[in-house]
C-alpha cells in the first residue's frame, strides 16, 4: 500500500506542477494583452491640460486624456478638445479652464517642419497677468505635447504673437513645454 500511495502523490505532484506552469502562462497572457491595449490606448489619445487647485492653493496645469477621432490628426484634436474645456465629471474633480469661451479655433497648419495654430483674439481677452500665464500654458502643454516633437507656434487672427493680454504676458515662439512666463517691460 505504500507503493501504490508514493505511485498516486508522485502522479498528483506532476498534476500540480502543470497547473500551476498553466496558471503561470495564462498569468502571463493576460499581462500581455493588458500592455498591448495600454499601448494601443495611449496611441489614440492626446493629452489636453486644463487648470486645477491642488492642496486648496497651488494652481497647476494638469493632463487629462482625450480620444483621437479617426478623421482628425493628434494636435487638432488635442485642441478643438482644449475649446471645449473640461468634461462635467473633470469640472467636479476641480478642473477649469482659464481660456474664454468664444475662443474659436481658426486653423491649423501643419507640414513637415512645423505646426502653426491660429485662434481667435477672443483667447487674449479678459482676466489679468496669472489668469493669461495659465490660459498660454494650457495652450503651450496640449500644443507641444500633440506636436511629437514639431515646434509649435501660435497666431491669433492670422498674426504671430509676442505678448498677450494687457499686462503683457510673453509668448515664447515656438511654444515650449517648460514656460518661464514673463511680462513686457
Amino acid at each position: 500500500m505504500a507503493a501504490g500511495s508514493s505511485k498516486t502523490l508522485k502522479f498528483f505532484g506532476e498534476k500540480m506542477k502543470t497547473i500551476k506552469n498553466l496558471g503561470i502562462l495564462v498569468l502571463i497572457i493576460i499581462t500581455a494583452l493588458f500592455a498591448i491595449n495600454f499601448v494601443k490606448n495611449n496611441q489614440n489619445s492626446v493629452s489636453v491640460y486644463f487648470v486645477k487647485v491642488k492642496n486648496n492653493q497651488e494652481t497647476s496645469v494638469l493632463p487629462v486624456k482625450r480620444k483621437i477621432e479617426s478623421n482628425q490628426t493628434p494636435i487638432k484634436t488635442a485642441i478643438v478638445e482644449l475649446l471645449k474645456g473640461p468634461s462635467p465629471n473633470e469640472q467636479k474633480s476641480g478642473y477649469y479652464t482659464e481660456i474664454p469661451k468664444n475662443t474659436a479655433l481658426l486653423g491649423i497648419n501643419e507640414n513637415s517642419d512645423r505646426i502653426v495654430i491660429n485662434l481667435s483674439k477672443d483667447f487674449e481677452a479678459g482676466g489679468g497677468s496669472e489668469s493669461m500665464s495659465m490660459r498660454l500654458k494650457q495652450v503651450n502643454y496640449t500644443a507641444v505635447d500633440a506636436a511629437k516633437n514639431k515646434p509649435v507656434y501660435l497666431e491669433l487672427d492670422g498674426k504671430q504673437v509676442k505678448y498677450i493680454g494687457g499686462e503683457g504676458v510673453e509668448v515664447p515662439q515656438p511654444l515650449l513645454k517648460n514656460l518661464n512666463l514673463g511680462r513686457k517691460n
